[in-house]
């Protein structure tokens, strides 16, 4: 399997958060209200991509909530904080995203 930059980034993210001693104390809420942060984040780290605005767009949101939904499951599962899993779970929505919002983009 080849691991994408964007994979790379967003496993590291999801694997600083969960191994902070305060993720314990944050609460779901507290997960989703980063929706605009890690947009951003995921933004800043895409590469050059040849679509239309909406969907790259689309694409950024798919990633981002893939992101918030391992977050998420880390407060009630220890195997959501493997590093292999998350790494896994990141480059196979980032492959399956680019495949519907990128590389079909003149659909």
């Amino acid at each position: 399997m080849q691991i994408s930059s964007l994979t790379v980034h967003c496993a590291s993210l999801c694997l600083d958060v969960v191994n902070r001693e305060s993720f314990e104390k944050l609460t779901i809420a507290d997960i989703k209200s980063w929706q605009d942060e890690l947009y951003s984040y995921i933004e800043n780290r895409l590469e050059m991509v040849t679509c239309s605005e909406e969907k790259q767009h689309l694409f950024i949101t798919s990633i981002r909530d893939e992101v918030l939904m391992i977050l998420m499951l880390s407060k009630e599962n220890l195997f959501a904080r493997e590093p292999y899993w998350i790494i896994e779970k990141m480059q196979r929505k980032i492959a399956l995203s680019t495949h519907l919002y990128i590389n079909n983009s003149g659909l």
